[in-house]
Formats: C-alpha cells, sequence, structure tokens
C-alpha cells in the first residue's frame, strides 16, 4: 500500500510539476528532463494499461526507492541548490475511509540549460 500511494503522488507530482516547468522559470526557457526514470505501472492518469516513464528517481534505501545515491534532482544541466523531503503519515475522506499519504517534496534554485541550449535560472518545486 505505502509503494503503490507513493507511486501515484510521484507521479501526479512529476507530470504536474513538468507540466508547468515552462511558467515557472523566469525566461521561459523550458528545461530538459534528466534522461530515464522510474516506470510507473498504470492505470495512472487517465492510461488505462502498460506503464507511464517519469523522469524522477527515488533516492532512498528500502523497496520502492532507487538507493540512497540516486539522482534527486530532475532537471538536465543543472547547477543549483536542491532541497527533498519525504512525509507521511494518514488520512480521512468524507467518506470516512482512511488512506495512507505518502508525499515527496522536492525544490530547485538554480542555474540550467534550457531545452533551446540556453542558459537561464529558476525556481522549481515539485509536489
Amino acid at each position: 500500500m505505502l509503494i503503490r500511494n507513493m507511486t501515484v503522488l510521484v507521479c501526479a507530482g512529476c507530470l504536474l510539476s513538468f507540466g508547468s516547468l515552462r511558467t515557472a522559470a523566469k525566461g521561459n526557457v523550458a528545461p530538459l528532463p534528466i534522461p530515464g526514470g522510474d516506470l510507473i505501472p498504470c492505470p495512472c492518469t487517465g492510461q488505462p494499461s502498460g506503464s507511464l516513464l517519469i523522469h524522477q528517481f527515488l533516492p532512498g534505501r528500502g523497496p520502492g526507492f532507487d538507493g540512497q545515491d540516486a539522482e534527486p534532482n530532475g532537471i538536465t544541466n543543472f547547477n543549483g541548490n536542491f532541497a527533498q523531503a519525504y512525509m507521511g503519515g494518514h488520512a480521512v475522506d468524507s467518506a470516512g475511509r482512511t488512506w495512507d499519504v505518502d508525499v515527496d517534496v522536492r525544490v530547485y534554485q538554480g542555474e540550467y540549460v534550457g531545452a533551446n541550449g540556453m542558459h537561464d535560472h529558476g525556481t522549481f518545486v515539485e509536489i
């Protein structure tokens, strides 16, 4: 249950963040995502079957993680500061059902080389 919920949150967080990266950067230079990443099994985000590649890794130890030294950053050619936190707990919905909640929060701030080859600075938040 923990890994499945984390997977859904990571999948949603990455899609939301990379959908908005163009507007987040000061100069509107779209950053390039890292090559590779994790495959998320579907159904997920409306995709009926198969898997979805997200350009993220989950640094950490244990099942569902990619190892302590996995790339935490989701942007290629990035030079700057990075912070990440995993948070977890339980939530109760309006029907009284209890859910495990696991959240992966990442913040980047710095210089990167964009899709057009130009340098830019930006601050990015992924939840």
